[in-house]
């Protein structure tokens, strides 16, 4: 995934809009000591300001060069701001803006200038003044504003907490960033191959490209469905995770050559590390000085461009190649480089491309923090009454922040947790430690400051509660109740486990031996009697072989007599061990010969696809000749994998009916049949290999007599079905047989989660 985006961000220093536009000030009249009228404001140099509209208003955004952040200011604050020269003290330049029509008090440009300090955009010191006697300084070493309510300068400007630093130091054990070259240099030089594509010929011809490679999925969409659930395929892992690194890198580069086309200045690209997987990132932060939104969109979904671009060229490629491991190749690069780039870099419920374009295009900057800010206060005031502070947003934007709050909450909520998961049982160990800090920084500890704060709010009453830490309290009570249920009671849901339709007791006649098909005696369709000629083949060479071993067994025994008469005992056994191999070989033979003539074993049908097609054709040992079954005797043959085991012999032993359900939209119910004694490995019917779109996981056989076996071995049921179902049901229909789900809730959910986060 791209990490392109923007280092700082750009961030609202302020709660309340003001009707300038901006974003506002809390309504002056707050309480305290006036501030010291002496006190100095400098902004930084490296600050620079540029004009933005944002949902019809005018705002400022400030742009700290050094520390690559962004700062959105309204109307009247960009007025206060461009006075904090370090000349002119809080009280002259109070009286400045009152005569400029901006009403501000000295409480509220303190209030403005002390923020300004703890971003780090300005700073401040005393003015050269002799301080009266009676003067003390009653500020704290931790706090940015003295006991006057003036910003503290000898104070170091947002000092972080221990908890702050611990959690700093738990986010380089997730992620961490390398920063390895200048990325305007690379964007230079990439600009002469990449470039082109960014132009108007190259975006008429990408919109042709992707148009055409989306036309032929959906032409496809079967087989590149069947495609998707070999995605993990064990035998490309490293080709596919070679490729996946050179897709990143040339998502990169689409960022930075596109940011160099629109005249920004490139920062740093490298490399960063989250949860061990390696992503790369180039640093367009500058990106956010373009008035143009266009500019802006262009670039955040430049890296999107480019793998989509590729993706449609993988697509005709899976079309144009033949079967085999090339074609298979192509259709793993579509899927990386399309489907997976557009669920995460293009997706805006994740803070990447996707949520910086949503971002733009609602006119709502720090759309994320917005959001959340309002769903934890909509929050609170559900659970505790707290009171609802000032909206940043007006009109549609505020419902429509709230609403990405929680989707992107749920979302990220699953989404993490199978990262987590996922990184714990890949890496084993080191994966658990990681997933261990993971959980702590995403979840504990935000979790625990939000307790501390409800926790906080007033002081204790009776026995030390209050209205806030008894509903915390039965909050907590509820919560614990509800994890026990989950974690004990049995989950409401139900496990599916895999059948499939087949004739019962079916005979499936193959060549016993290498030979010519020389008379058919049935075609399809035809009902057949035990015993009654099938098919014949002829083999002369099987006659020969078969006298000539005769010979030999009569030579081989002569001569063990012979050397018993002589007393040569040992060449006597070594002769009659030759002749007992030769008898095994003449059986054989003899059996292959009686096999040559192929009659039924039993009544039935023959079920065969136009047996007559056999006829003057070779027909190889083991090629399935002919098939004869009854269409009213069918049955369901399960397999069970090892996790439903217990789950399902308990159904056995309950003898109630459990629903099937087959692809095609039949269903009815059976009584599950008890498990065969062994499980296998050996994939039991070929419409089950997730290969060919079965719901089971195969994996080449390392025996040469099958193609596929099953990753992992299985156990296996037979239940027979009536007459009537058997009719209506057809042999290699693939579906599901529900049973009751034994296990707890929470089980469940972590099953799931352990089940889609391992490689099938």
């Amino acid at each position: 995934m791209g990490t392109h985006a923007l280092v700082g961000g750009v961030l609202n220093v302020f709660d309340q809009p003001s009707d300038s536009g901006g974003s506002g000030l809390p309504p002056s009249g707050s309480q305290g000591p006036p501030p010291d009228p002496n006190l100095l404001i400098a902004v930084d140099s490296d600050v620079t300001f540029s004009t933005r509209d944002y949902g019809g208003r005018t705002s400022y955004v400030a742009h700290h060069g050094k520390l690559g952040q962004y700062f959105r200011l309204g109307v009247e604050e960009y007025h206060v701001a461009v006075h904090f020269d370090g000349r002119r003290s809080l009280g002259e330049i109070h009286e400045q803006i009152s005569n400029d029509g901006v009403q501000w008090s000295v409480e509220d440009v303190a209030r403005f200038a002390s923020e300004l300090v703890k971003q780090k955009i300005a700073s401040a010191h005393q003015a050269a003044t002799e301080p009266k006697p009676d003067e003390t300084d009653s500020g704290s070493a931790d706090s940015d504003v003295n006991g006057n309510g003036a910003i503290d300068p000898a104070a170091p400007p947002n000092k972080p907490s221990r908890l702050q630093k611990a959690m700093q130091l738990l986010s380089l054990t997730v992620s961490q960033r390398f920063p390895l070259m200048d990325g305007h240099v690379i964007a230079q030089k990439c600009d002469r191959v990449v470039g082109p594509a960014f132009s108007r010929v190259g975006r008429l011809v990408w919109i042709v490209l992707v148009g055409s490679g989306m036309l032929v999925v959906l032409k496809h969409h079967d087989e590149f469905a069947i495609e998707i659930r070999r995605l993990f395929d064990p035998g490309i892992w490293v080709f596919l995770l070679l490729f996946w690194c050179l897709a990143k890198v040339l998502h990169e580069i689409g960022h930075a050559v596109c940011a160099y086309r629109n005249g920004v200045r490139i920062g740093k690209t490298g490399v960063m590390f989250f949860l061990l997987a390696p992503l790369a990132y180039v640093d367009v932060t500058d990106a956010w000085k373009l008035p143009k939104r266009l500019q802006r969109v262009q670039i955040a979904l430049a890296g999107v461009y480019l793998e989509l671009a590729v993706a449609s060229i993988a697509a005709w490629a899976w079309w144009l190649l033949p079967i085999g491991t090339p074609r298979h190749f192509a259709a793993q690069i579509f899927l990386v480089a399309g489907p997976a780039t557009l669920l995460v870099n293009a997706n805006p419920l994740l803070r990447l491309d996707g949520y910086y374009v949503l971002s733009d295009l609602l006119e709502i900057p720090n759309l994320r923090m917005h959001g959340r800010a309002q769903l934890g206060q909509r929050i609170e005031w559900v659970l505790f009454g707290l009171p609802v502070g000032t909206p940043r947003m007006f009109g549609w934007r505020r419902p429509a922040a709230t609403f990405h709050a929680i989707c992107s909450v749920v979302f990220q909520f699953f989404w993490m947790s199978g990262l987590v998961v996922a990184v714990a049982m890949w890496a084993r160990g080191l994966g658990i430690v990681l997933a261990c800090f993971a959980l702590l920084l995403w979840a504990i500890l935000p979790l625990g400051r939000w307790i501390y704060k409800i926790w906080t709010l007033q002081p204790g009453q009776g026995f030390g509660l209050n209205l806030y830490r008894r509903r915390l309290i039965g909050y907590s009570l509820i919560i614990v109740t509800v994890l026990q249920h989950v974690s004990f009671s049995s989950s409401p849901f139900d496990r599916r486990v895999s059948v499939v339709v087949r004739f019962q007791d079916e005979q499936v006649a193959r060549a016993s031996a290498d030979a010519f098909v020389t008379a058919v005696h049935v075609q399809r369709g035809d009902r057949v009697k035990s015993g009654m000629l099938l098919v014949e083949l002829s083999q002369p060479e099987l006659i020969v072989q078969r006298d000539q071993k005769a010979d030999d067994i009569l030579l081989a025994q002569q001569r063990a007599v012979q050397f018993r008469r002589r007393g040569e005992l040992s060449r006597t056994a070594a002769e009659m061990e030759n002749a007992e191999s030769l008898q095994r070989q003449l059986v054989e033979l003899n059996e292959q010969i009686a096999g040559l003539r192929v009659t039924a074993i039993r009544d039935g049908v023959i079920t065969s696809t136009d047996p007559r097609r056999l006829l003057g054709n070779y027909a190889k040992r083991g090629q399935e000749l002919v098939r004869v079954s009854d269409p009213r005797e069918k049955e369901l043959l399960a397999v069970v994998g090892r996790e439903d085991m217990a789950t399902y012999q308990a159904a056995v032993k309950s003898s109630s009916l459990s629903s099937v359900r087959l692809r095609g939209g039949q269903t009815f119910y059976a009584s599950p049949a008890m498990l065969l004694p062994r499980a296998i490995e050996a994939l039991p019917h070929p419409a089950l290999a997730a290969s060919v779109g079965g719901p089971v996981a195969v994996e080449p056989s390392t025996n040469p007599d099958r193609e596929m076996q099953m990753i992992q071995p299985h156990a296996q049921s037979e239940t027979p079905l009536d007459a009537v179902t058997s009719l209506m049901v057809h042999s290699g229909q693939v579906g599901t047989m529900t049973i009751s789900d034994d296990r707890s809730l929470l089980t469940r959910i972590y099953d799931d989660m352990v089940a889609s986060a391992t490689p099938q």
